[in-house]
């Protein structure tokens, strides 16, 4: 595996589109440019070198298609979403900040599509916006949504729907220390051997009693509906049997 980490200088996901890591490049490289950077020289300079490094190579085909293979094997590691270091966590600047701005004053509804990225992991995010400002389709956010988050969760949790439906679940209850060890396990075992027996370890390892998966709420939720329904019934059965004794009298 290559010691540098190209896409977390760019702060992009492994599977980024190409519109993705030139649109990420290019915020970078304004934000660094030593004309317009405020902070150090050799900060920008440090910066820029590891920038142009990173672009040189997952810019080009080629050279990005080798890297991959030397990067990763079918399903990533996950540690740079899900563990509590600080690649973890967003950075204290944006520099897609100005644009999205601006966007957004005329696209409300892409804060809450950006922020539902966010609450997986905020290099969701900012893969959405970069995509977004570079290929201007606003209209078709939920779709370009849905296409980054399958394939972050597809690249990380394997294809299984059962395991897919759990990842997203530990997501929502921002476990992160049980999805890490769930992209683990499937990162050895695979995503279709046994996945019940794989959601119930990490379930018993990583989660508290409360925890209730989808299909765990959705199953309670039926059997409440059910008993309702066998209340209900039972209330009009008396009833009619009351009315009947009424009337034979």
């Amino acid at each position: 595996m290559p010691e540098v980490d190209y896409y977390a200088i760019l702060g992009v996901l492994p599977n980024a589109e190409d519109v993705v890591i030139r649109a990420a490049y290019k915020a970078l490289a304004q934000r660094y440019h030593p004309d317009k950077f405020t902070g150090s020289a050799a900060e920008a300079s440090l910066r820029m070198q590891e920038i142009n490094a990173a672009y040189s190579v997952l810019g080009d085909p080629l050279k990005r298609a080798n890297y991959d293979d030397k990067r990763c094997a079918d399903i990533g590691d996950s540690s740079s979403y899900f563990d509590e270091g600080a690649d973890s966590q967003e950075p204290d600047y944006d520099p897609l900040e100005e644009q999205w701005s601006v966007v957004v004053s005329y696209f409300p509804e892409l804060i809450k599509i950006n922020g539902r990225l966010q609450d997986i992991a905020w290099r969701l995010a900012y893969s959405f916006r970069a995509a977004l400002l570079e290929n201007k389709k606003f209209e078709n956010a939920e779709a370009i949504e849905n296409v980054i988050e399958n394939k972050f969760l597809q690249s990380y949790f394997g294809t299984n729907q059962e395991i897919l439906t759990f990842a997203k679940d530990l997501i929502a209850a921002k476990n992160r220390r049980a999805a890490l060890a769930l992209n683990r396990a499937i990162m050895v075992i695979g995503s279709f051997n046994d996945a019940n027996r794989i959601i119930q370890k990490i379930k018993k390892d990583h989660c508290t009693p409360e925890f209730k998966t989808r299909t765990e709420l959705q199953e309670k939720e039926k059997n409440a509906d059910y008993f309702i329904l066998i209340v209900i019934a039972t209330f009009f059965a008396i009833c009619l049997l009351v009315l009947g004794v009424a009337l034979n009298h």
